[in-house]
């Protein structure tokens, strides 16, 4: 750990003793047990060898009052914090002729919102969502004089709540400027690209279990699993999303769903988008051949790759998993729904104000205690499932 506080020259042993302070392997009451002495003599006495003692005794009494300041709240966590310096990186300012820096990988693009309801929620208590069913359905016919129908509705209750996740990073003001190679000039979009990753893998952390499909959504009883968890074929889409449109409300009424969503991961990315750009089928039943011109299935369907979905099922059937989603827009209930807190709804980028300038006017943007320029992101979001008629999945494990 390289702390953010400026070292004496010759500061080694600080930085060990806080290493050990912060693996919590070292008591700090018996490590600065009897004033400046430390616990072990040999440590004593080699460093007295190579500082002199009035140095070395400076070295460990500032140790000591560091800790203490931490302990007692004069100073704050924050400077007991990793932030990144030269020695990290020997190999971006080491001497060299010939340096270049590569690029940052492509971002993963974002798909949850082709197949999950984005909403808007007030604050960090747990919000409701109801779902109403018995009241529409077709109308019987009343004989003269007779009673009409009384309906009740049912209500079911869905609840979730935002919370706040963030990451952030804090660099010296030596490696700054020795940053030619606008090295960490992009860790800012690298920061609000985690944003994004941090959705993605949420809402596939929904539905998908470490086996596949999450069975605690994907269940018998919500008849939501396609029968023997069948390979993802044309003929197993089908039936997808056959089953999908045939979907019925608590009265039998039908659930008109218009578009479906097919979401796989970057095992079956190419086998899915094979099936929807066939534009001729084939069916052999003894000696008759039958052709199908056009392709059935590719009506009104969308393919999303999840490339978080082998991080989600990393057990099991990470590359042979799928599921067919109504389209959340084209639906009255949506599969999952995902919250973000009102007026926070990106992620926001922030950094420390800086708290020097100088004299004569004009502020830098490192701290003026440490040199360290600090930034992080903050997101705040939140979901649930919501309807599992809304979707159909296999973990395509043909059992």
């Amino acid at each position: 750990m390289t702390t953010t506080m400026q070292r004496p020259t010759g500061g080694t042993h600080f930085a060990a003793t806080v290493e050990a302070l912060d693996a919590q392997s070292v008591d700090i009451r018996t490590l600065f047990s009897g004033g400046v002495t430390p616990v072990a003599s040999s440590t004593r006495e080699a460093g007295v060898a190579r500082f002199g003692r009035r140095d070395w005794d400076r070295m460990v009494l500032e140790a000591e009052q560091f800790v203490e300041q931490i302990i007692r709240g004069r100073r704050g966590l924050h400077q007991f914090s990793e932030a990144m310096s030269t020695d990290l990186f020997p190999a971006l300012f080491g001497d060299s002729l010939d340096r270049q820096l590569y690029g940052a990988y492509t971002a993963t693009p974002t798909t949850w919102r082709n197949y999950a309801r984005r909403a808007l929620v007030n604050d960090f208590r747990e919000v409701k969502r109801y779902a109403t069913t018995g009241v529409r359905g077709l109308l019987s016919r009343v004989p003269e004089l007779s009673p009409h129908e009384r309906r009740t509705q049912d209500e079911k209750v869905y609840t979730y709540a935002v919370e706040k996740y963030e990451a952030g990073f804090g660099i010296s003001f030596e490696v700054m400027v020795n940053d030619d190679l606008d090295a960490f000039a992009r860790l800012p979009q690298d920061l609000a690209q985690s944003a994004r990753d941090s959705e993605e893998y949420f809402v596939t952390a929904l539905w998908a279990g470490a086996s596949g499909l999450n069975t605690n959504f994907f269940t018998v009883g919500n008849d939501n699993v396609l029968t023997g968890n069948p390979a993802l074929t044309r003929t197993s889409l089908q039936a997808a999303i056959t089953k999908l449109m045939k979907r019925t409300d608590e009265r039998g009424n039908p659930i008109a769903v218009t578009a479906v969503e097919l979401v796989v991961g970057p095992g079956l990315a190419l086998q899915a988008q094979e099936i929807m750009d066939a534009t001729e089928y084939r069916i052999v039943n003894g000696n008759n051949t039958t052709i199908i011109s056009g392709n059935g299935v590719a009506a009104n369907l969308r393919r999303s790759v999840n490339f978080y979905l082998p991080t989600v099922a990393k057990t099991a059937n990470a590359d042979t998993t799928w599921a067919v989603f109504a389209n959340p827009d084209s639906s009255a209930r949506p599969a999952l729904e995902v919250g973000f807190l009102r007026g926070y709804e990106e992620p926001g980028l922030y950094e420390r104000i800086p708290d020097m300038r100088r004299i004569g006017g004009g502020e830098v943007p490192w701290s003026f205690s440490f040199g360290q320029q600090e930034k992080k992101v903050q997101h705040i979001f939140g979901g649930t499932f919501v309807d599992p008629r809304m979707v159909v999945g296999s973990n395509g494990s043909g059992s």
